[in-house]
């Protein structure tokens, strides 16, 4: 077996997996895909099988919507991140007014370099940021320079303030944000509203992390970067989103229209009075008790049907 290492567009141990290939053609091969649900269309991973024959493929993914006509998709299972439940300090499921976005990030996406850097460049001041991002690790600044030059710059202007660091641990949040007595996640009382940037937000896939679940067992809503129809996707498992409580269109895109969509979304939220959004986050109660009742009784679905 032959472990795939790879972002959304990018196979970090393509020389690797090439040299597997050549040794083992005419064989049956496995591939393991790690992160666990990349498009592997999208990666451009079968392009390179193509050029060699094998007796058989099977390729491990935790992508529900990976399919192929020629190689066997071997499905792990459902996501194991919503099996996961906590017991929440009652103070975190409340807002403070202190803040009104929070971010989350590690690994610099360009994503998450586009808004971190649009927060810290428009609404610093209105903003809980924690980037844990280091010159040692692969920025994906080429990208966002394609999707959005203004953005770019913003994000060039904040380069040399990371890593921006909140609470006593250095790293993401311990144990993947799983550990509520985390400063970090003790933030959440300060906030309106969580800015996620998903693992996996290009093509055909679907699969949420803690990065989802968090603000849900949090009782906080999100703006989601995600791959398109997200939203819709969970709202197949019985999630319910904010469509009524702001304009969630862009979630029928991706990449730079996604980008740009959400910055417009972040920019209407921080011109609303205080006392707008504070009688919204009362009147989307129901809604969050929603989302973390069904996390905690785990009575969502996992039958989802691609858009």
């Amino acid at each position: 077996m032959f472990t795939v290492s790879c972002t959304s567009d990018k196979i970090w141990n393509t020389i690797d997996l090439v040299a597997f290939l050549a040794a083992n053609q005419h064989k049956s091969i496995v591939l393991d895909i790690t992160p666990e649900a990349i498009c592997l269309h999208n990666l451009g991973l079968y392009k390179i099988l193509n050029c060699f024959e094998f007796e058989q493929v099977i390729i491990n993914t935790w992508n529900p919507f990976e399919q192929h006509l020629t190689y066997k998709i071997n499905f792990k299972g459902n996501n194991f991140w919503f099996a996961q439940v906590a017991d929440i300090d009652a103070e975190l499921h409340t807002w403070n007014l202190a803040k009104r976005f929070l971010c989350f990030y590690h690994r610099p996406t360009a994503a998450r370099l586009g808004l971190a850097a649009y927060l810290h460049n428009k609404h610093k001041e209105s903003t809980v940021l924690h980037f844990s991002a280091k010159d040692s690790v692969d920025f994906e600044l080429d990208k966002l320079l394609q999707w959005d030059r203004s953005t770019a710059s913003m994000t060039a202007s904040m380069l040399p303030e990371l890593p921006m660091l909140l609470g006593s641990d250095a790293r993401y949040t311990k144990c993947n944000g799983y550990v509520y007595s985390d400063p970090l996640t003790d933030l959440y009382k300060d906030i309106l509203v969580d800015v996620v940037v998903e693992s996996h937000v290009a093509g055909n896939t679907f699969f949420p992390t803690e990065k989802t679940v968090r603000p849900m067992l949090l009782k906080k809503p999100f703006i989601m970067f995600g791959s398109c129809n997200y939203l819709e996707h969970m709202r197949q498992m019985g999630f319910r989103t904010f469509a009524d409580f702001w304009d969630e269109d862009y979630d029928g895109y991706e990449g730079a229209d996604r980008l740009c969509r959400i910055q417009q979304l972040i920019d209407n939220i921080a011109s609303m009075p205080i006392d707008q959004l504070e009688s919204m986050y009362w009147d989307m109660q129901y809604t969050l008790d929603h989302n973390y009742k069904l996390l905690m009784t785990k009575t969502y679905t996992n039958k989802i049907t691609p858009l």
